[in-house]
């Protein structure tokens, strides 16, 4: 689904009354001005910001800039949502319109259905299921020390990896889905949403991986305009970023390797090779006592081994590979998702 958006549409009209933002001076003179962006709220309290941009040299703004997530706003979740770029936009610029009072013209209407309006930066996810929350969360501690990007390692901060984190070109975010939202706070669901208890059944597995792309990258690629970033165009985009990620495995010690380790660890490293989550196996200071020992020899127990012969362990390169986990079919039949949401996402 598309998580965000920030669009500069085309768009005549009387500048909207958000305040300044302003630099003075050391004499007192201005050396510049710009409009404030005006917080709009849409479904379940979410909002969006817009902001009156240009000028026509009669006292009018030429373009509107909106930033936000337009599924969210639209539909008061993000859980699930819509690849459609100009479907989404449209809507929400009509609804953008009415509640701030501005009337476009046939022709500016016109234009924005078409998606003849530059993108400045669009966030794109797709959900994978893996067997439990703890293998996604395992998956996200082992990703900080397994995977890599050209930005390098990902920067981790409360079991979310992000890759490329401060990049003005493009980034990779992943992280649990159900934890977010068990988090509380912007990512907590509607009240009138805690009634479907089948969505935190279905989230509770679920591995969250979103790409990021803005303005710069954008435009070297050839995706500026919104009529280019059809459903099609952001899938193949996000299989190519997501496909560069390097992935290794965690290493295991030669049988040699094994014979050289301490009798007192031993016992633990096996227990780590078969995949077990040591942490709640091992007392709190023999497993660090044991961690340092084996960090000496490569090993860091607190990365989950992945076994490609054990069937509960899913490998991070196949994670990425597998088929991304479709809508359920309770979204559309509650109503719960923007029109334009596709059965088969």
């Amino acid at each position: 689904m598309i998580d965000w958006i920030a669009a500069i549409i085309e768009l005549h009209h009387a500048p909207l009354r958000s305040g300044e933002v302003i630099c003075v001076e050391a004499d007192g003179s201005v050396a510049w001005s710009s409009p404030r962006k005006m917080l709009v709220r849409g479904s379940h309290e979410s909002s969006i910001h817009v902001r009156s941009i240009g000028g026509d040299g009669k006292g009018n703004a030429t373009h509107l800039y909106i930033d936000g997530n337009p599924s969210k706003w639209l539909q008061g979740h993000n859980l699930v949502g819509s690849d459609d770029v100009l479907s989404l936009v449209f809507d929400a610029f009509n609804r953008l319109c009415s509640l701030v009072g501005i009337k476009p013209t046939d022709f500016e209407r016109q234009k924005v259905r078409c998606g003849d309006y530059r993108i400045t930066r669009i966030d794109y996810n797709r959900m994978f299921e893996l067997p439990s929350r703890a293998d996604v969360r395992a998956w996200l501690r082992a990703g900080e020390f397994k995977c890599k990007s050209r930005h390098g390692r990902p920067v981790a901060n409360r079991g979310t990896l992000t890759f490329g984190k401060g990049s003005s070109h493009w980034s990779v975010v992943c992280y649990c889905k159900a934890d977010e939202i068990n988090a509380g706070g912007s990512h907590r669901l509607p009240d009138e949403l805690h009634q479907h208890t089948e969505i935190y059944d279905w989230l509770d597995n679920k591995l969250r991986v979103e790409l990021r792309l803005r303005s710069k990258k954008l435009k070297a690629l050839g995706f500026e305009m919104a009529k280019t970033l059809t459903p099609a165009a952001l899938w193949a985009l996000y299989r190519q970023f997501i496909g560069e990620l390097d992935m290794s495995e965690q290493i295991e010690l030669s049988n040699q390797q094994m014979h050289e380790l301490p009798s007192k660890v031993l016992g633990t490293y096996m227990l780590w090779k078969q995949g077990h989550d040591l942490s709640d196996m091992v007392a709190k200071a023999t497993y660090y006592r044991h961690r340092k020992i084996l960090m000496d020899y490569g090993i860091d127990i607190n990365i989950r081994c992945d076994r490609r012969d054990d069937t509960n362990v899913i490998p991070m390169i196949r994670v990425i590979e597998a088929v991304p986990a479709k809508i359920p079919s309770f979204f559309f039949e509650k109503g719960l998702v923007h029109h334009s949401t596709r059965r088969v996402g």
